[in-house]
């Protein structure tokens, strides 16, 4: 066989390979075109919209369902198959419509203590932020306002701060008369009280009985801290 019947021979194979391979192309595209679609975004459009715009095409939508989202409430925020999918055709495209964002209105927790407050924030969706403590009249830890205030509406996933009273309020107690009575029985009333012996002295007056208390650190009547130490002075 002589190089020219080589070269023709070559040049007829690569030939019918060309041809067999653009033939493949025009079947795919075809066959692509006859039985596919490519999903397209229907996400913020509304069911009203897709349905006018998908009217002559071979896909369909159905509404599954409604959801709080980002999106503006009766746009599309969520499709099934997603965007850019190859599906048949008439395939149904499943569609959830937004309801808008979820809304919460701030509850009163003012005057609440702040770990229970905080539960019932966090119940409603919303994330606490700061807390700052200052020192005021009433209970500790109570709730002294909210930021935002009571009754505001708010997204889930937003951010409330509060302030608190951060002073811890002391228990005050009235000072027993002790004078004249033992240590044993002083001792007992002190601690009946909330208050504790602090430092002991020991006198000698010979006209008064021994053993008595005949003096204190805190005159009787007078409001002082429970837990507060008292001293005492003794006859010996």
């Amino acid at each position: 066989m002589n190089k020219k019947t080589v070269f023709i021979s070559l040049a007829g194979l690569l030939g019918i390979i060309f041809i067999m391979f653009f033939s493949l192309k025009i079947f795919q595209i075809v066959y692509f075109n006859e039985k596919y679609y490519k999903v397209p975004n229907l996400k913020s459009y509304t069911v009203k919209e897709v349905t006018e715009a998908l009217k002559n095409s071979e896909l369909s939508i159905k509404e599954a369902g409604e959801e709080f989202s980002d999106l503006p409430i009766g746009e599309i925020f969520l499709q099934e198959p997603e965007a850019n999918s190859v599906v048949k055709k008439g395939r149904t495209i499943k569609v959830w419509v937004s309801k808008g964002k979820a809304l919460v209105q701030v509850p009163n927790l003012v005057g609440m203590n702040y770990l229970d407050a905080k539960v019932i924030a966090e119940q409603k969706g919303l994330i606490i932020d700061k807390v700052i403590t200052v020192k005021a009249q009433g209970e500790y830890n109570e709730v002294l306002a909210t930021d935002p205030n009571t009754n505001t509406l708010m997204t889930r996933g937003e951010k409330i701060s509060f302030l608190v009273n951060g002073a811890e309020q002391v228990v005050e107690v009235k000072m027993p008369d002790i004078i004249g009575i033992s240590f044993d029985s002083a001792l007992e009333i002190l601690t009946k009280n909330s208050l504790i012996v602090g430092n002991v002295e020991f006198t000698s007056i010979p006209e008064v009985q021994k053993n008595v208390i005949i003096k204190s650190s805190v005159k009787s009547g007078e409001k002082i801290p429970a837990g507060s130490a008292v001293d005492l002075t003794i006859n010996n």
